[in-house]
C-alpha cells in the first residue's frame, strides 16, 4: 500500500510531507498486522543553527477493526536518523532510535480490488540530542496519510 501523507512536531513548525509503503494482512478476525517503511525530511533550527534531519521509519503495526471500515492500534518500530548541519562545522550524523506509535484510520473500498486508507498516528521518540549548544530536542512527530490499498 503505497502512501503520502503529512507531518509535523509537537512544538508546531511546518508541515512536511512523509512517503510511505506497507504491507498489511488479516492475522486474527478484525486483526490485522502490518509493516512499514517511509521516509521524511524536516529542518530543525536550535540557537540560530540549522539542521535537517532526514528519517527512515521502519515499522510493525497491530490494527484491531471493531467495525469494518475503522480500525486503531499501534506498534513498534526503528527510526533511521541521519543529521546534517548547514554549516559544516559540526560532523553528520548517523543514529537508530527505537519508538512506538498509537493510531488509528478508515479504510473504504470504492472498487473491487482498490480502496483508499486515510491513517492518523503519533509517534513516540525519546530526546535527541545534537552537536550544538542547546542540543536536545524532541523527534516525536504526527502523520497524516491517505494510501492506495490493492487487494490481492
Amino acid at each position: 500500500m503505497p502512501s503520502i501523507g503529512i507531518t509535523q512536531t509537537p512544538d508546531g513548525g511546518d508541515n512536511k510531507m512523509m512517503l510511505g509503503l506497507a504491507l498489511r494482512n488479516g492475522l486474527l478476525p478484525r486483526t490485522q498486522a502490518e509493516i512499514q517503511v517511509g521516509y521524511r525530511s524536516e529542518d530543525r533550527t536550535i540557537a540560530g543553527e540549522t539542521f535537517a534531519m532526514k528519517t527512515v521509519p521502519v515499522t510493525l503495526s497491530l490494527w484491531a477493526s471493531p467495525v469494518p471500515m475503522l480500525y486503531a492500534g499501534g506498534g513498534v518500530g526503528a527510526y533511521l536518523q541521519a543529521i546534517e548541519y548547514d554549516n559544516k562545522v559540526y560532523p553528520a550524523s548517523n543514529d537508530t532510535q527505537f519508538g512506538a506509535h498509537l493510531g488509528g484510520g478508515l479504510r473504504f473500498s470504492p472498487a473491487p480490488i482498490v480502496g483508499v486508507d486515510l491513517q492518523g498516528r503519533y509517534v513516540f521518540l525519546k530526546e535527541k540530542s545534537t552537536e550544538l549548544a542547546s542540543g536536545k530536542f524532541d523527534p516525536s512527530f504526527w502523520a497524516l496519510s491517505a494510501g492506495l490499498v490493492i487487494g490481492f
